[in-house]
């Protein structure tokens, strides 16, 4: 493994310089027509090469991470940071890219309105496409961005109360990294339980200045519909959840004791 990482470093020496060279041009024309959206700052307050926004998520560091990096781009949504990593044989890799994205929640909620008359939970899925789809519509679940200062609980809850109007009882399922060699945050499954339309105490989402709330309503078309708990098992199974994310937390749901 050791030539292995010697051989990708030597080559990394040689392609690293014209990558980032090519790569900075292109932001650089895009900045020409684009001035209002991009601004290229060499000297914001966090040494950020380029900035489209400043990001206040958290922050990330491993074990081997040598020094604190250096952000390359970033964004209120998220930044790029360029790391030097040590390995277990001392072996430096100095161009190891690395995502800081805001942490976020994924939530399977229970459907309290529907009647059992066979006995059998519902849940409310949504139908909706996403950007990054390919034109495809997904099954999906209520998700959303643990907020600046914010707890993964009370995200959860005050998602759930903004996509459905819902106020639950929630059960963790746990945390999970999105990528384990290249960040992008961590992912707060729940199960939403006990729920009932009920007004939550303003003064929690009152707490978000709208201006900083990074996390913004979809704009992509999505329809809410109660599924059967033998139907969402069958469509995870299925692979009806596009998203990584929603197919983790579903997936976890359906083993829990509960809905055995």
């Amino acid at each position: 493994m050791t030539n292995i990482y010697r051989e990708r470093k030597r080559a990394m020496k040689h392609y690293t310089p014209f990558i980032v060279l090519i790569a900075v041009s292109s932001f650089i024309l895009l900045s020409s027509s684009t001035s209002s959206l991009l601004k290229f700052n060499p000297s914001t307050t966090n040494d950020c090469s380029i900035s489209f926004g400043e990001y206040h998520g958290h922050k990330y560091k491993s074990v081997g991470t040598v020094g604190e990096g250096k952000c390359l781009v970033q964004s209120r949504w998220m930044q790029v940071m360029q790391h030097k990593v040590q390995l277990d044989d001392q072996t430096q890799i100095d161009d190891w890219l690395f995502i800081d994205y805001h942490d976020r929640i994924n939530v399977l909620v229970e459907d309290p309105t529907h009647v059992k008359g066979n006995g059998e939970t519902q849940f409310l899925i949504f139908r909706q496409t996403k950007y990054a789809l390919e034109g495809r519509q997904s099954l999906a679940i209520v998700g959303g961005i643990i907020e600046p200062g914010e707890e993964a609980y009370d995200a959860a809850q005050r998602e759930v109360h903004e996509e459905l109007g819902l106020f639950c009882k929630l059960t963790s399922l746990g945390r999970f990294r999105t990528d384990v060699n290249r960040g992008m945050g961590w992912v707060n499954s729940f199960i939403a339980h006990d729920c009932e339309k009920k007004n939550i105490d303003s003064t929690a989402k009152d707490s978000i200045n709208p201006s900083e709330e990074v996390g913004v309503a979809d704009t992509e078309r999505q329809d809410v519909i109660s599924m059967t708990l033998s139907d969402v098992k069958k469509n995870v199974q299925l692979g009806k959840f596009l998203e990584v994310q929603w197919s983790n937390t579903v997936a976890l749901a359906m083993l829990d004791s509960r809905y055995h």
